[in-house]
């Protein structure tokens, strides 16, 4: 009996050694699709996410190619470039909303999409099966709609505040 137990401990503990989900390091990045809908707009296109700590190289362009907008930089500065023309700023979500027209929630982003709130200010939280799934911080309304199941980190992620809408679907995660 007593090598019974022994055999199922070491049993469960060889499962848990081999899950597949791998934990979320300072550098990561995904390529995916985006959808924006503003107050006066709507457009959708695709996306492609490097971070590296606390610097980002945001790259979105339209269907089949068309305009394309890299915008990168940290939460002190940034570079936004789009139809050949480069402009700086030192405040990134003022610098976006300034030339794009977009209320993005560049700050907090990293966090939302690693399926965490940001540590700047309070959040209020909803979880379903032990995960994540909804965000309320900053007048931001994050619904996580579904995981990545081998990195168990988010593939589908809504994020709205009145008529600003921002959908983001994940195809590829990658993990450093």
């Amino acid at each position: 009996m007593r090598y019974l137990v022994v055999l199922l401990v070491l049993t469960h503990m060889l499962g848990c050694t081999f899950t597949p989900t791998k934990p979320i390091q300072g550098q990561w990045s995904f390529d995916g699709k985006i959808g924006i809908t503003t107050p006066d707009d709507s457009m959708a296109g695709f996306i492609q996410w490097k971070q590296q700590k606390d610097n980002f190289d945001i790259y979105v362009t339209g269907p089949l190619g068309q305009g394309s907008t890299r915008i990168e930089g940290t939460s002190k500065h940034a570079t936004l470039t789009q139809g050949g023309k480069i402009h700086t700023g030192v405040n990134p979500q003022q610098l976006i909303y300034q030339q794009l027209g977009w209320f993005f929630p560049l700050k907090n982003l990293p966090y939302w999409l690693k399926g965490k709130t940001a540590p700047f200010s309070p959040a209020k939280t909803e979880s379903k099966d032990g995960k994540l799934a909804k965000i309320e911080q900053d007048l931001w309304n994050v619904e996580i709609q579904r995981y990545d199941p081998y990195y168990d980190l988010p593939a589908r992620i809504k994020i709205r505040q009145g008529k600003w809408k921002f959908l983001i679907v994940v195809k590829n995660w990658s993990v450093d």
